[in-house]
């Protein structure tokens, strides 16, 4: 428990410096004026730059036998996601949810943070051996809310998305494309060197990760959860429990091995994670409740880190 408790309480630690550089910019208005720039660049370089990197390298250090041997974890996400998305929508079914109020419930409860918290987290409890799998789980999620997050979110502020449009924004989307990169770099054969490797597991994966939760940190907005207590409470049984018990039954049935195969615990992880930062994104951008999103991203990071993730860590490892 130790051994978790102090990599998740330094990952909190920078998501709440994130929060209070956030919170500073938005009531100082010098600060703001050169914070929020500085924050947009910073996001931009996350998302162009050192996701894709972490992505590419967490993927192209593998033969692709091993690839082979892990590649179920992107089946396990994609099928774990399947399961949260279709009862959140018939939570939303059962409540008379609007339509509003389903789109929220829908991506934050199916849609995970796997990719700037998750990836750091399985980072910092299990090291760089297990980024593969954390990778490839991290796209069966990513590449499914940038298609049903766009086509949800747009549907309530009724905005027109043609098919053309989405497939460019998954084949453009940097980490989608780092993957598909590694992947050739898989197929070929053709391995990065050794000491491009040790370069980028040394001196470039605490930097990378600290300003992708730097980043997660700064999306937040201090919310009060009363306001949307039933949702959040609903938001995070389907994340925290139906989530994770699903990726187990998945796990068990296909016969891995919590201890010596390399897909179930990174997924178990990812699959514990709070709403997607993305998912804030859309909500800004489509005119949606952004305080109720921002409110399931905050609350649910913190369960996420000193309730949920200590239970797996007690139980599992």
């Amino acid at each position: 428990m130790e051994e978790f408790l102090r990599p998740a309480t330094y990952v909190l630690g920078v998501v709440l410096l994130g929060v209070l550089v956030r919170a500073v910019c938005d009531r100082v208005g010098i600060l703001g004026r050169i914070g929020r720039p500085l924050f947009r660049v910073l996001s931009d370089l996350v998302v162009w730059a050192v996701l894709p990197a972490v992505v590419f390298f967490s993927i192209a250090r593998y033969s692709l036998n091993q690839i082979l041997g892990f590649g179920n974890a992107f089946l396990v996400a994609f099928v774990g996601m399947g399961a949260c998305f279709l009862l959140a929508h018939a939570v939303s079914h059962y409540r008379r949810y609007d339509r509003a109020t389903t789109v929220a419930l829908v991506l934050n409860a199916a849609f995970m943070n796997v990719t700037h918290l998750g990836l750091s987290v399985v980072f910092a409890v299990m090291g760089p051996d297990k980024l593969g799998p954390a990778s490839l789980y991290a796209m069966g999620i990513g590449i499914p809310n940038l298609v049903f997050g766009v086509l949800l979110a747009s549907s309530v502020s009724k905005a027109h998305v043609t098919f053309g449009s989405l497939v460019e924004t998954v084949v453009t989307f940097p980490a989608a494309f780092a993957l598909i990169v590694a992947m050739l770099f898989v197929g070929f054969a053709a391995p990065v060197p050794q000491g491009i490797l040790e370069f980028f597991d040394i001196q470039l994966t605490k930097p990378f990760f600290f300003l992708m939760l730097l980043v997660v940190g700064y999306q937040m907005r201090l919310v009060r959860p009363k306001r949307y207590g039933k949702l959040l409470t609903e938001i995070g049984f389907i994340r925290f429990v139906i989530s994770p018990l699903v990726t187990l039954l998945l796990v068990i049935a296909l016969g891995l091995s919590l201890r010596y195969d390399l897909t179930p615990l990174p997924s178990l992880i990812q699959s514990a994670m709070p709403p997607a930062v993305f998912n804030v994104i859309l909500a800004s951008h489509y005119k949606l409740d952004v305080r109720l999103y921002s409110a399931a991203l905050f609350y649910g990071t913190l369960v996420s880190l000193f309730l949920v993730m200590p239970v797996i860590s007690l139980i599992f490892f």
